[in-house]
């Protein structure tokens, strides 16, 4: 896990260095595209060292992580449906940066923890 947060951490880091460089650059859409998915990374930060303060076995920890893993994003895509019936591109792009973030966090968790699924 702590090979997650710190990979998580740097991407981070990374995307507060975009937001910066892009609002430099007066290209404040794509740095608040860039703030979400800091955002979304910040969050699995919060959510696994809560999973390491929460847990005491190897399992508890896994379901922990993997609980949220799933129930925090399960509304997204359904956001995203919603925005593109509506015909709210804005929306629908803010949603996909957040499925994209996640689909980041669930590979990173897999190639580092073990199997997210």
């Amino acid at each position: 896990m702590e090979e997650l947060i710190a990979f998580l951490k740097s991407r981070i880091v990374d995307a507060n260095q975009s937001v910066v460089a892009l609002r430099a650059d007066s290209r404040h859409d794509e740095a608040a595209l860039e703030q979400i998915r800091g955002n979304i990374y910040g969050i699995f930060v919060s959510v696994a060292q809560a999973a390491k303060a929460r847990t005491t076995t190897p399992e508890e920890l896994r379901a922990f992580f993997e609980g949220n893993l799933e129930r925090i994003p399960s509304s997204w895509a359904v956001a995203r449906e919603k925005a593109e019936a509506a015909g709210d591109t804005v929306r629908v792009v803010q949603e996909d940066v957040k499925l994209a973030a996640i689909q980041e966090v669930r590979d990173a968790y897999a190639r580092l923890c073990g199997d997210a699924q």
